[in-house]
């Protein structure tokens, strides 16, 4: 497939607007980027994407603390319990649930910030080609994502009644009931996409942009950020890790071949939130703390399956919709607002 260069009147059409007015105080890359080389903007310099990763870290660490006092004070208001050795912080596993995805959910405004604020460029620049996320292409991935989830999980339950359960789990098959179910799912629709993404920006955006700054391909940081994330979710399973690596390279090939993150952070909300949900409905089943990392043979065969063609329908509608892989020119100030501008 050819790379296409699509120029700001077909990307106004197509992919929600031509690239954001050049603010004074952040450049952004120069027309014709690939998005993972899309920190390498004219202020570059050596050390950024090395400090900025510090800085992001630090402040994810430090948010911690105030996080885990408002929950901490909301839970004592709620009549929650703190949890002992075995729970994250509280007895209750929906309430550990939740503080795990806000937790991870945290991750998503400190790189938008080190982006902005240390390399000096768009923070817009981590979610696509045109430094904006593109809702109606984010859109229609999500839908694709949601019938590849129903897909996997039809596949993996066939599967495992084809040759029995690969690892052995601790949830029953009971119905938990309307009210424990809702209150789940609440939590789940809220959470869930914002955890998904969060990871997205990180190991499918900030990582391949990183590595994007000293090196041309791609690859380097996109298996990087994959073994990461596969570290990430601890080690479980052979199959587990090996699903993982499959869907980070899956995703990392997406965003190269779609210019942005959107269909990655689709795929990763409809799966997770397809699967926490389904696990929401039998007794026990928010309690299981098992992670992808736990999976079996099946859900890596599974897995597979509905990612290709996830990746196939993905690759078919961005040729149709004509979705930009490289960075058009970016919209100049008005001459008003360049002679407001206070100087560099």
């Amino acid at each position: 497939m050819s790379t296409q260069n699509h120029g700001p009147s077909e990307t106004t059409e197509r992919d929600g607007g031509p690239a954001p007015a050049q603010d004074s105080h952040v450049i952004a890359a120069p027309a014709g980027s690939a998005y993972h080389r899309l920190a390498r903007t004219e202020r570059y310099r050596w050390w950024q994407p090395l400090v900025a990763t510090l800085v992001a870290g630090a402040g994810w660490w430090l948010s911690m603390f105030p996080l885990g006092f408002i929950l901490g004070g909301v839970a004592a208001l709620a009549g929650v319990e703190l949890g002992g050795p075995q729970d994250l912080l509280f007895t209750d596993p929906l309430w550990n649930d939740a503080a795990l995805l806000l937790m991870l959910a945290l991750m998503l405004p400190m790189v938008l910030l080190a982006a902005r604020q240390v390399q000096r460029r768009p923070a817009g620049s981590l979610s696509s080609v045109t430094g904006r996320v593109r809702w109606r292409w984010l859109l229609v991935c999500l839908g694709v994502a949601v019938a590849a989830a129903v897909l996997l999980v039809v596949l993996t339950a066939t599967l495992t009644l084809m040759f029995g359960a690969g690892v052995d789990g601790s949830a029953s098959d009971a119905w938990v009931g309307w009210p424990t179910f809702l209150a789940s799912a609440a939590v789940f629709v809220l959470l869930v996409p914002l955890q998904a993404a969060a990871e997205e920006y990180v190991f499918r955006g900030w990582i391949p942009q990183v590595f994007g700054c000293y090196l041309r391909t791609p690859w380097v940081g996109s298996i990087v950020g994959a073994l990461l994330f596969a570290l990430a979710h601890g080690l479980g399973t052979p199959w587990g890790f090996a699903d993982l690596i499959l869907f980070s390279l899956v995703l990392s090939f997406l965003v190269i071949r779609t210019g942005g993150l959107e269909a990655a952070v689709a795929y990763h909300v409809g799966t997770n939130l397809v699967l926490m949900l389904l696990a929401a409905t039998i007794a026990g089943g928010v309690a299981d703390h098992r992670t992808a990392a736990d999976g079996s043979w099946q859900l890596l065969v599974a897995g597979a399956v509905a990612l290709a063609l996830y990746a196939w329908v993905v690759l078919h509608l961005s040729r149709r919709l004509h979705i930009a892989r490289t960075a058009p020119a970016p919209v100049p100030l008005p001459a008003s607002r360049v002679s407001d501008s206070p100087a560099c």
